[in-house]
């Protein structure tokens, strides 16, 4: 019988693991360590300013800690002035491409009705980016939002047909009435007509909800399933080996691939 290999996603190009260079995170000095120690993807935030200029940052601030840093009401311009570590989505693909690491994207913004209104979608200009580099087939998005996700499958089946769209869930319930948590976290749990209305081809499910029912609901629906983000050696050692599981992200991939590929397994 052929070995399952779960694929490594290294969260936030691996910074965490190879530290903070300089005092500050570089998601390119993140993916060469990602991709020397075995990852097969690198998973990035982005995020777009007010021109339209894609950056890639985790926080809105641009990790800034300033309230007054909003990334989205920003330029690009102005953006180098308050948050000069920020990398525009073209540095880091020139890196993704150098390393030969698959580009696994997590979207932070959403396109305003008001453009879907007149036919834009910011994730597919994004998505043409992103596809003029790197090989579709190496290519994952993970958003939580229907319209996102819709609309990048229907725009990916006429041009970029093995770009892998996941519906994301897992979100915080943080600030939310104990009984709208419930409620989500139920469906969450029970995502049949929601995955069925996204479009997606894919799931991306928090490690607790994947452990709870989504493993086996994503295998009895013939769906692939990317657990995040899985740190610790336990769950590495019990997500790197499951069949059930096709793609895992993770701030340790050096330790997930060695796991992996441990001989003997």
């Amino acid at each position: 019988m052929e070995r399952h290999r779960v694929l490594v996603s290294a969260h936030r190009c691996g910074y965490a693991e190879l530290g903070a260079v300089g005092g500050h995170e570089d998601p390119v000095a993140g993916i060469a360590h990602s991709a020397a120690v075995g990852a097969d993807y690198c998973e990035f935030d982005v995020r777009r300013c007010a021109d339209g200029t894609f950056v890639v940052s985790h926080d809105a601030d641009g990790g800034t800690g300033d309230p007054s840093v909003v990334i989205s009401r920003m330029t690009w311009p102005q953006l180098q002035e308050k948050a000069q570590d920020t990398v525009p989505i073209d540095t880091l693909l020139d890196a993704l491409v150098a390393q030969r690491m698959g580009a696994h994207v997590d979207m932070k913004f959403r396109t305003p009705a008001r453009v879907r209104e007149k036919g834009g979608a910011w994730e597919v200009d994004l998505a043409e980016a992103i596809v003029d580099r790197v090989d579709p087939a190496r290519v994952v998005f993970t958003a939580g939002v229907r319209e996102t996700t819709t609309s990048l499958r229907t725009w990916a089946d006429a041009h970029a047909p093995g770009l892998v769209v996941a519906l994301s869930i897992g979100g915080s319930v943080r600030g939310m009435t104990w009984r709208d948590a419930v409620r989500r976290r139920w469906g969450e749990l029970f995502p049949r007509q929601r995955f069925a209305l996204s479009g997606a081809d894919a799931v991306a499910a928090q490690f607790a909800l994947a452990m709870i029912r989504l493993a086996r609901w994503t295998t009895r629906k013939g769906v692939p399933l990317l657990v995040w983000t899985v740190d610790s050696p336990r769950l590495q050692r019990r997500f790197m080996h499951d069949r059930r599981i096709w793609m895992v992200t993770t701030n340790n991939p050096a330790r997930a691939v060695a796991v992996r590929d441990r001989p003997g397994r």
